[in-house]
């Protein structure tokens, strides 16, 4: 079931103030690298689908039938059978949306109500697809989990973050208002238990292997800013 009333987050236990944003001090010291190879993790942030705003719905819909060459025979079946609609129905799949699920997408919506997912098919987001990526070091391929999406965005030399769903683009980060203020933080649900990426500690900190989430959600002003802080404050 989907939560019924909007839940705000609070304010991060430690932050930093930036430019008028409340940044979660953990951005700045927190290692972090999304790699499906490196992380072994199957694409498991996926694997609850994503939430989709009217917005992402106008966008992705024209371009269906070439995302939808993607996916493997199973998935393009189950679309064909919702007409294409690639949005959960609320009575049929039952996707409960955590806290910080519907805190991190709320400005979206009047209502926590209006919140649909991606349809979940096999235990993952319908737009995850099967593929083989070569390790680094032994260059062994290895099976690894895509998204369509994304790949569809790419191949095109489109700018993918403009294309995919916000949800997607923003996690693990999120932002939203408290107090009247803007908080950036991270977004630990769902799952955070089962998302490798959350739980091992290697790469840079998230500031800079995160500096394009943090240029979509917030603007290259304050991109900068959060840099020089994080150069001054966090040096390595």
């Amino acid at each position: 079931m989907y939560t019924k009333t909007p839940t705000v987050g609070a304010l991060p236990e430690s932050y930093v103030e930036i430019d008028g944003v409340l940044v979660d001090r953990r951005i700045f010291t927190t290692p972090f690298i999304c790699d499906v190879v490196v992380q072994q993790c199957g694409s498991a942030c996926c694997h609850r689908g994503c939430v989709v705003t009217g917005g992402d719905i106008e966008r992705l819909t024209p371009h269906m039938d070439g995302i939808v060459r993607y996916l493997p025979e199973a998935k393009r079946e189950f679309l064909r059978r919702e007409g294409g609609n690639f949005v959960g129905d609320p009575e049929r799949q039952g996707t409960e949306m955590l806290p910080q699920e519907t805190m991190a997408m709320i400005r979206f919506f009047k209502s926590a109500e209006d919140m649909r997912c991606t349809w979940v098919v096999d235990d993952e987001c319908v737009f995850l697809y099967p593929s083989t990526q070569p390790a680094p070091g032994n260059g062994h391929s290895v099976t690894v989990n895509h998204c369509a999406v994304h790949s569809y965005a790419l191949e095109r030399g489109m700018d993918w973050q403009s294309f995919k769903p916000a949800d997607c683009v923003q996690y693990p980060l999120c932002f939203y208002q408290k107090d009247s203020r803007t908080v950036l933080a991270l977004q630990e649900e769902p799952g955070q238990a089962i998302v490798p990426c959350l739980n091992n500690p290697i790469g840079p900190p998230m500031y800079r292997s995160l500096e394009g989430t943090i240029i979509y959600l917030l603007g290259e002003c304050f991109n900068e800013k959060v840099q020089a802080y994080g150069r001054e404050h966090f040096p390595e």
